[in-house]
């Protein structure tokens, strides 16, 4: 088998065993190639790696590749986010994840291509991974869309719950959704890279002073979980098939299904999209050109033309569209009329959320969904974002579950995961 195929933890048993050197896994993943990357970090990834193979890292993972998506900043190597005004910029500091990550002595293959600023369904990361390009990867999910995109390129996706991962470092889009997310193409992978990098961080005051626990020997039988009977009009055959085969695969380990209903999802895409905009232009205001981002100054400019021409050059279509609908939604009037109830619908999806997991375990969906227009587009992970829950895109099985549960969701994504690969 190809070094490539290896999954990260057969990477580092093979390091451990004396198999392979962590030079040639980071050569192997180097010379696949990708266009999902912005960026390539190759001589500094062979450089951790070399000094893994001299022994100068202990962790479990040492040696092991791991791709970043480019709106984590790093020190190193330019963080752009997918836009022009962010062109070649360098951080002057980085992500706490990445500083994680190099004190674990995994080598950094590089930034993974994004939709600009991490709003859309484009992600290198996610590519690179299910092309074999990289073992793992560290991305953001905003409103579900890593794990979306993970249901449609065939890899696991868990985002944790809010706060377990550091955010410090990310460029951000939708604060309050937004949250660092490790990406595999099998349960134990993301397990493992989510394990290394949860903790409290001192930078970030949203992160969760938690003792997180991640191994367990216990398994699913007895569990209640919670799923849908009726196949939704936005979900077609083939995604509730898989579907299908992943609930059979919890029942015949010992599940107990009921089908749930939570009202408040009806409304949930909604107010996801009024918070979300709002959020992403609060957020981009700071990029002027002055402050952030690059400056373009037009002969015998004042201030606020530095600011409209930088603005215009540097944003896109999309970010210039979703700032100016969250501005306008956070404008006087507009504010009461339509923020303030997104806020009481996100209210209502967590104490619906709340209710259901005072009778089941966790719940269960379909993953993938048939996209149309924007606004008429469904997310089955934006429930898990706007309620901060642990959740998890494997195998066509949307799973989420009470906060702090991650690792009851990794124990039923490891279930579900082998309904994927035995058909």
């Amino acid at each position: 088998m190809s070094l490539t195929h290896l999954t990260a933890t057969e990477m580092a048993a093979q390091l451990r065993a004396g198999d392979t050197t962590a030079v040639e896994l980071v050569t192997a993943h180097l010379d696949a190639g990708s266009d999902a990357y912005a960026y390539v970090n190759a001589d500094d990834a062979l450089a951790v790696a070399a000094d893994v193979d001299a022994g100068k890292y202990d962790h479990p993972l040492a040696g092991v590749p791991v791709v970043l998506s480019d709106v984590i900043v790093t020190a190193d190597m330019p963080t752009e986010a997918g836009s022009d005004y962010l062109a070649g910029w360098v951080s002057p500091y980085e992500a706490t994840v990445v500083t994680r990550l190099r004190a674990a002595g995994l080598p950094i293959l590089g930034k993974a291509t994004v939709s600009e600023f991490g709003i859309g369904e484009e992600s290198g990361a996610h590519q690179a991974v299910s092309n074999h390009q990289a073992p793992f990867a560290v991305v953001s999910d905003t409103a579900g869309t890593a794990r979306h995109i993970a249901a449609k390129t065939g890899v696991v996706a868990v985002k944790p719950t809010y706060g377990a991962i550091s955010r410090y470092g990310l460029v951000a889009a939708v604060s309050s959704m937004d949250t660092i997310t490790p990406i595999a193409r099998n349960t134990a992978d993301a397990k493992a890279l989510h394990a290394l990098l949860a903790g409290p961080d001192a930078q970030d005051p949203t992160s969760l002073h938690y003792e997180w626990d991640l191994d367990s020997s216990s398994d699913v039988a007895g569990l209640t979980i919670g799923v849908i009977t009726a196949q939704p009009v936005d979900v077609n055959d083939g995604a509730w098939a898989l579907y299908q085969n992943g609930l059979a695969a919890l029942e015949g380990a010992g599940v107990t299904t009921t089908e749930v209903t939570l009202e408040s999802l009806e409304q949930a895409r909604q107010a996801t999209h009024i918070i979300g905009a709002a959020e992403f232009s609060a957020n981009l205001a700071k990029f002027d050109g002055i402050r952030f981002g690059n400056r373009v100054t037009p002969d015998n400019a004042t201030m606020q033309d530095v600011i409209m021409a930088s603005r215009g050059a540097g944003f896109g279509y999309e970010t210039k569209r979703r700032i100016i609908l969250g501005t306008q939604l956070l404008s006087s009037g507009t504010i009461t009329s339509h923020f303030y109830p997104a806020q009481r619908v996100r209210t209502a999806v967590i104490n619906d959320h709340n209710a259901a997991f005072d009778t089941v375990d966790a719940l269960a969906v379909p993953a993938a969904t048939i996209q149309g227009a924007e606004y008429d587009s469904t997310n089955p992970g934006v429930g898990a974002s706007l309620a901060g829950l642990p959740a998890a895109s494997v195998a066509g099985v949307h799973i989420s579950a009470p906060t702090y549960a991650d690792e009851l969701v990794y124990r039923i994504s490891a279930v579900v995961e082998s309904a994927g690969a035995a058909s």
